[in-house]
This record gives C-alpha cells, structure tokens and sequence, in this order.
C-alpha cells in the first residue's frame, strides 16, 4: 500500500532575511515559532518543550515569544494542531476502503508517536486541525453508502480509536519491562498461579506488538457493522438497531 505523511520541516528563509546584516537575528513570527518547537518536540520527546527551549531554538528572547502566545499551553496547543493538520496520505489506486482505511489507521499513529506530549492538546483542540482528516475520511468511506449520523459514527469512532492508543503506548511501560515486574511479583505466587500466569507474562511484549493491528481489525468490523441493513436492502430501507442480548442474563 503506497502512503505518505507529510513531515514537519522548518520553515525556509526568506529572501529578506537573507539580505539581513551579518548576525541579526531573522524576524520573529508565530509560523517560525511553531517550527522550532515541533523540531524540538521531534527531535527529543520525552523533553518537555519550554518557552525558554522553543525561544532560543527560535533564536529569540523568551519574552518575545509571549506577543504571540499568552503561555505555554496556547503555545502547545499550537503546535499540536500543526502536527495535527500535516497529517497527509495518499490513497492507493484500486484499493478497498477497508485497505485504505487500515493503511490510514497505520500512518496516523506513525506520525503521532514522536510527539507524546502533545496528545492531550489534539485530543482537545478546539481549532479546525482535523478538518482535513474527516474529509479523508469521509471520501474513504463513500462506498459505504452511509447516513450522515452513522458516518459521523465511524468517523469518531477512528478518530477516538487512533488517538485512545497513540496516548495508551505513549504511556505505557515498555512491555519487557511490565513483564520482568511481574515475573518478580509471581516469585512469592504459589507453584499453581506460576503455573498459569507465567506463560502469559512472557507472551505479553508480543501481544503488544500485535496490539494495534487487532485494534483496527475490530474497528473497520465495526465500521462494517454501521453499514449492514437488518430489514431489508436498498439506499432507502430503515436500519432497524437491535440491542445486543447479554448471554449471562437472557433466558434460555
């Protein structure tokens, strides 16, 4: 499957700046300021991004960053939806939705792992940034024949799926790890409960490999599922929703 993010990159000099004497700093601007600080956030992502960082990899004083963002959050959330929006795929010709889909699903958490600290700010964006995502979205799922409340359905339902598990692995221990702090706790379990847990302690780093893969699975059958007419078929039949029978409690 042929796909593509579209990175982050500085932004490129001017011309004026070019002609600028020898050892003056380039004009500040809100654009150049997001730049440094999505480089930063890219380059070391466990470090917290400061104003103090993003002014002097912005070559600035840190006071002159607050004529543009009042404080850090503003500052973040900024930067967030610039990761946000440069989020880019190109769909592959002759492929399914369900292909498409998956290949966006797969992309979208590449290009949200190197920036953990900034999840919560895109989660809660209040700015347009997704905008270009729903309409990807939107256009993947056409041949899906949807209603417009069932298609914002699957939508949210993608959307809130990718970023539960980019912000889940962000904070996650690594699995080898989780797994050598809980073979250490089963050294005091009795022999039986060694027994049983011991083969799933090991497996669990693989499981986590193969974690995000089942999550998209389950999620374009559900996405699937929005579509399946239950009385009858054709653009104009009703989809009946049934409540689903809890088999513990329904009688025999």
């Amino acid at each position: 499957m042929k796909s593509a993010v579209k990175g982050t990159s500085m932004t490129q000099p001017s011309k004026a700046a070019a002609t600028r004497g020898r050892g003056r700093p380039p004009r500040l601007s809100r654009e150049k300021i997001v730049d440094a600080a999505v480089a930063l956030v890219y380059e070391n992502p466990g470090t917290p991004l400061t104003i103090k960082r993003v002014s002097e990899a912005a070559d600035s004083a840190p006071m002159a960053l607050y004529r543009y963002f009042p404080d850090r959050d503003d500052l973040l959330h900024a930067v967030a939806d610039r990761v946000a929006s440069d989020m880019r795929f190109d769909k592959p010709t002759g492929a399914t939705w369900q292909e498409q889909l998956r290949g966006w699903m797969l992309l979208s958490m590449e290009h949200l792992r190197p920036y953990p600290q900034l999840l919560p700010y895109i989660a809660s964006t209040r700015q347009p940034s997704w905008l270009p995502s729903f309409a990807l979205l939107t256009e993947m799922l056409r041949p899906l024949k949807l209603g417009d409340e069932d298609l914002a359905m699957a939508i949210a339902l993608i959307g809130t799926t990718i970023m539960g598990q980019a912000t889940l692995a962000a904070s996650r221990i690594p699995a080898a790890e989780m797994s050598a702090v809980l073979r250490e706790a089963l050294g005091e379990a009795d022999t039986e409960e060694k027994a049983k847990v011991g083969p799933v302690v090991d497996a669990l780093p693989g499981a986590f490999d193969r974690l995000y893969g089942v999550v998209i699975d389950i999620t374009i059958a559900a996405v699937e599922s929005l579509a399946e007419d239950t009385s009858g078929t054709g653009p104009t039949a009703k989809r009946v929703r049934v409540a689903p029978t809890n088999p513990i409690f329904s009688s025999a």
